[in-house]
């Protein structure tokens, strides 16, 4: 027991850390969650504790540098692509620097692997906040409303002009007597959302629908 002391703290080790750095991915429900991610960093571990085990000293990295490897195949199972849009992105970066971790912990740099996971729980936690905010100011959507009756390009302008927003890419398109116009907008939260309440108000919307634009 005491010749494997070492090799069995960095196991336990990795496995606290490894939770720690899933936690954030399992609150939000996320495909890979906290015991996913505390298994890839103990295998982390584990894999380059028998690297520097079987190796020469010549050629330690071999079995750790096949790591990386198969990381970047956890990596690509939990990217998804919508359409337009991506998901699964952080959760991929998150199941990588699980692995460095547990590589860290393994070759024993403790005080590195520390610093690693107060950065990387800053970076998941803290700039979330700051990603939220940014968010409700630079809010990206796609519109397409349809209106009754005779209804310009003009009146519509100046209504999204009224509260602060731009309009891009702007199509028209009449057919009978409706009007549609499709385009993509930018702007606050809160000026998006007195605009919605505008089109819900409106008698002359026949019909309209937003999507947000990553």
């Amino acid at each position: 027991m005491m010749i494997y002391g070492d090799e069995i703290l960095k196991i336990v080790l990795s496995a606290v850390v490894g939770c720690l750095v899933g936690l954030e991915r399992e609150i939000r429900r996320k495909p890979a969650g906290f015991r996913t991610l505390a298994l890839i960093c103990v295998g982390a571990t584990i894999f380059t504790i028998c690297s520097y085990k079987l190796g020469i000293d010549a050629n330690r990295d071999r079995v750790a540098a096949n790591i990386i490897t198969g990381v970047g195949f956890l990596g690509a199972g939990v990217i998804f692509r919508n359409n337009a849009s991506v998901s699964g992105i952080t959760t991929a970066a998150t199941i990588w620097i699980a692995a460095a971790l547990g590589m860290l912990i393994g070759i024993g740099e403790y005080w590195l692997s520390a610093l690693t996971l107060g950065i990387s729980l800053f970076i998941l936690y803290a700039l979330q906040f700051i990603q939220n905010w940014i968010d409700s100011r630079f809010q990206h959507r796609e519109y397409s409303i349809t209106f009754n009756d005779d209804f310009t390009s003009e009146e519509l302008l100046n209504r999204l002009d009224q509260w602060q927003l731009k309009p891009h890419a702007f199509k028209e398109t009449r057919i009978d007597k409706q009007t549609s116009f499709d385009f993509d907008l930018t702007g606050r939260e809160i000026n998006m959302q007195q605009f919605n309440q505008w089109l819900k108000g409106e008698s002359r919307v026949y019909s309209f629908r937003w999507k947000f634009r990553r």
